[in-house]
């Protein structure tokens, strides 16, 4: 069954985690293939949620960009070192190949076979010497030769002997490989002279049974003498051939197509092979397949915006989203199933699909959307709070056993407050978006804590920090949001070349790049909507 994805958006909160392990688990009991992912390292508090349900955190998520293994056509022809070249030429040739990757004996890798190779091999060849210099094997010479054994033993495995005309018995050697024509006596004394092989050009019908009897192995071929010559030169072992100092470029068929592409552009190659871990061929591409492939599935909760999404998120078919946020730039190549409400928390979509789809809500998955509601409503204290979302978290509350409430709430919060042993670095990167507004960046990181004292005796940590990332990323203003949300207040450090819009948004001076914001708690609906104002109005 195809596998879907779904996850939240980066630097994931409680809601976006829990919420994607509940839609995963609602999509399942659909009969859906569907993966819970992350797309950051937790924080605190929902490891401590986690840890207290006793749910696993989600896989790691770093992109859904399309792989060469999604295309939906990869070449799988190759040849082995044990293959004639006339097998690699007629494969060439009916695949309209240029080239060909060789493997080993063990079906690994070894190099790439192209028409070229085997053009100097033909340019070079002295027939006199032919098997002293290039491999091949009695099986690979019969085949080339398309030959009828009718007498004697014919021998098996690689040649080491030479081959010789007629003509040429003075110098052969026991063993050797004999090429004639039908006449009886060239046959015979081909034979006494200890020949292992003679090959005769000529019809059946006029073919004149030896004199002598032997174990030498008489193989009758069809074509003339020529012709067979040629036809010999065409047994040569693949492996014989093989220029080693050439060097190819190779993909693993774990590797990007976008970068992929752009190494094609780059390299002077038309085929190339793609391996598996184990170095074995998974196939060849050539630039015309990188065009076909299978998007990856996914679905979003609790974000629609790209620039919050995963890395390759425009290679990918979204199926769904479920979020409770505005929708900004948001396009897709086909239609998309969206559900959004006007609610404080994604979870609380989340339980009105369960019942829409008629789907029980285990304790489990209730006490997961039950935390989510909690961390994202803080304790229903935030403005983004509605009526809607106390209702459901009580009735996730009576599912999850969960007499308080608050009691639980609150040690939620509190578990993710403690910033003592976290790096600044951490801390600023826990929950940090970027609002775009017109040519500037706006960059809002958000903590909550139940003090903030703890963080105001790190400022000089925090100014290092915010400069740092405004240097990095080249953001026009930065805000560091400080919530407290036993009080129902939030602290902004703000740094960056456009700190008048602080003033203009929220009517208060900016001093030692500090202001207070009383009873501001939703950096959704009681921030970043003034400073989107200010600047439009800049």
């Amino acid at each position: 069954m195809e596998e879907i994805l779904v996850f939240g958006h980066k630097n994931p909160d409680t809601d976006s985690i829990c919420s994607s392990i509940a839609m995963a688990n609602l999509r399942k009991n659909q009969k859906l293939n569907v993966i819970p992912c992350r797309l950051g390292e937790l924080n605190k508090e929902t490891a401590f949620v986690l840890k207290k349900i006793g749910v696993e955190a989600p896989k790691l998520l770093k992109t859904v960009s399309a792989q060469i293994k999604d295309l939906n056509y990869v070449e799988k022809s190759t040849v082995s070192v044990e293959d004639s070249i006339q097998e690699a030429l007629q494969l060439m040739t009916k695949e309209n190949f240029s080239s060909l990757p060789v493997v080993d004996k063990d079906q690994k890798f070894k190099t790439m076979l192209s028409i070229s190779d085997i053009a100097n091999t033909y340019l070079e060849i002295d027939y006199s010497d032919l098997f002293a210099k290039y491999s091949t094997t009695y099986e690979n010479l019969q085949e080339a030769l398309d030959g009828k054994i009718i007498s004697g033993n014919y021998p098996k495995g690689e040649i080491t002997t030479n081959l010789k005309e007629v003509s040429e018995l003075n110098t052969l050697e026991k063993g050797d490989i004999v090429i004639t024509t039908s006449l009886t006596d060239g046959i015979d004394k081909a034979i006494q002279a200890g020949a292992k092989v003679v090959i005769v050009c000529c019809g059946e019908k006029d073919f004149i049974s030896p004199r002598v009897t032997s174990e030498c192995a008489i193989m009758l071929v069809k074509h003339s003498f020529f012709k067979s010559i040629s036809l010999i030169s065409q047994s040569i072992s693949v492996g014989g051939i093989l220029d080693t100092q050439k060097v190819y470029y190779s993909f693993h068929k774990e590797d990007f197509i976008n970068e992929t592409r752009n190494i094609m552009k780059e390299v002077n190659q038309t085929n190339f092979p793609v391996l598996e871990e184990d170095g074995k061929v998974f196939g060849t591409i050539r630039t015309k397949h990188l065009i076909d492939f299978n998007r990856k599935k996914v679905i979003l909760v609790d974000h629609n915006e790209f620039s919050q999404s995963v890395e390759g998120i425009q290679d990918a078919q979204i199926l769904e989203v479920v979020d409770h946020h505005k929708f900004a730039n948001f396009q897709t190549n086909e239609a998309t199933k969206i559900k959004t409400e006007p609610v404080g928390c994604t979870s609380t979509i989340v339980y009105s699909l369960y019942k829409e789809a008629k789907v029980e809500v285990d304790k489990t998955n209730a006490l997961l959307m039950l935390s989510a509601i909690l961390s994202d409503t803080l304790l229903f204290k935030s403005p983004t709070c509605t009526s809607r979302d106390v209702e459901v978290a009580k009735e996730l509350a009576k599912i999850a056993n969960v007499s308080d409430i608050q009691e639980y709430g609150m040690e939620m919060l509190i578990a993710g407050t403690s910033f003592a042993k976290a790096s600044m670095k951490e801390i600023i990167n826990q929950d940090k978006k970027v609002f775009p507004v017109g040519d500037i960046e706006i960059a809002v990181a958000q903590v909550n804590t139940v003090q903030i004292k703890e963080l105001l005796d790190r400022k000089e940590e925090i100014e290092k920090e915010i400069l740092h990332e405004i240097g990095k990323y080249g953001y026009s203003l930065f805000l560091f949001v400080v919530t407290d949300i036993i009080n129902s207040n939030s602290l902004v450090f703000a740094y960056g070349k456009e700190l008048e819009l602080v003033k203009n948004a929220f009517g208060k001076d900016v001093i030692n790049n500090e202001i207070m914001l009383e009873n501001v708690v939703s950096r959704k609906k009681q921030i970043i909507p003034f400073l989107m104002t200010a600047a439009q109005n800049k």
